[in-house]
């Protein structure tokens, strides 16, 4: 197992100075920080690293924390209308033509239920105040549309281009957009539902330039130029395309 990952406690009543999750990996040497959009502050220590000294390196990087969160905060379009325990209020797939208004009804059964109703209606029922249970069935939710709306779109572009994969398939996931295996199995991130198109399309791409290339070489990217020629451009723009994702979702797994 890689590292193990525990969730900091709410520091307004301890004494951490920002709110965090915690990874224990055996290959660190020393502790580190990282920050990602949705996921938020990420510590990474080694195995037998002294907990009580996080307090501490946070106090110590506490204006490179602050920039990075401001630096997001100004990239992040604004967010959709939530409903009171955080969660969205609509759910809105633009380049697919798809918005789903969402509904939510306290039960106190201790489970939370999903169903689909006309009018593009998500109606939320049960333990609803459990926003962690509520935002994992929204997620499988997601996924299942992304299966709906991206896998087609995959196996179109590829047959377009020439290109072959053994399978494909979706998830919610924290920082890859997707991959692709040495034995040509794609995965692609749920969160693709929500970027435009032309990122949309780039992604498949390249991952499709793949199924030919396991690697990032010279050849590997004269085919993505080949079949994307605008590939560096949308490269780059992928390095924030972070903002079009919704917060409620959080990191994704």
């Amino acid at each position: 197992m890689p590292f193990s990952l525990f969730t900091s406690p709410n520091p307004s009543a301890g004494s951490d100075p920002f709110p965090y999750t915690l990874k224990v990996n055996p290959r660190a040497k020393s502790a580190r920080l990282k920050m990602t959009p949705h996921g938020g502050l990420v510590v990474v220590v080694p195995p037998r690293f002294d907990k009580k000294q996080i307090a501490l390196l946070l106090q110590h990087h506490e204006p490179w924390i602050k920039k990075i969160q401001a630096k997001f905060d100004a990239h992040r379009q604004p967010s959709l209308a939530l409903s009171e325990n955080g969660l969205p209020s609509s759910i809105s797939f633009p380049e697919f033509a798809e918005s789903w208004s969402v509904t939510y009804t306290h039960g106190g059964s201790g489970e939370v239920e999903l169903k689909e109703k006309p009018g593009s209606t998500l109606f939320v029922s049960g333990e609803v105040a459990d926003t962690a249970l509520t935002q994992k069935l929204l997620s499988a939710w997601l996924k299942k549309r992304a299966q709906v709306h991206l896998l087609p779109a995959l196996e179109k572009l590829s047959a377009a281009h020439d290109f072959s994969y053994a399978s494909a398939t979706v998830r919610l996931q924290h920082s890859r957009w997707g991959s692709c295996s040495s034995r040509r199995s794609i995965t692609l991130n749920s969160k693709l539902l929500f970027l435009p198109e032309h990122l949309v399309r780039y992604i498949m791409v390249h991952e499709l330039c793949h199924t030919v290339h396991m690697n990032h070489s010279r050849a590997f990217w004269s085919l993505v130029h080949q079949h994307d020629p605008l590939c560096q451009s949308n490269n780059r723009e992928m390095k924030t395309a972070w903002k079009y994702v919704p917060a409620w979702l959080g990191q994704g797994s």
